[in-house]
């Protein structure tokens, strides 16, 4: 089981660190694209996780994190809130019959 510095993808675990500066500069907005139903909110995820493995190890790539097979939601869930509690991002639910957060159009 994955501990506070790693995630779950796949059944394996993969070492992650505290990002950079420059590194959250990427993350931060990549936050507000989060989503399954899109190949850009599926990106956003990939890349937050991205960051948060290089920032471990600088040898990933985006593609290592691409390549990793057996993926399941709940493991990506769980990875994404795990890097965002690194980074001191809160993550709420959304209570029932409150409306998600409004998306800002893009500019």
């Amino acid at each position: 089981m994955a501990d506070d510095r790693s995630i779950t993808l796949g059944g394996q675990d993969f070492p992650i660190a505290p990002l950079t500066l420059g590194a959250m500069r990427q993350a931060g907005p990549a936050f507000t694209r989060i989503g399954i139903d899109s190949s850009e909110g599926m990106g956003a995820q990939a890349t937050i996780i991205y960051l948060a493995m290089h920032a471990a190890n600088a040898a990933v790539t985006p593609a290592d994190v691409d390549s990793i097979v057996g993926v399941t939601f709940p493991e990506l869930k769980a990875a994404v809130e795990k890097v965002a509690l690194l980074m001191g991002v809160e993550m709420r639910k959304i209570e029932p019959g409150e409306a998600p957060p409004a998306i800002a159009p893009a500019a």
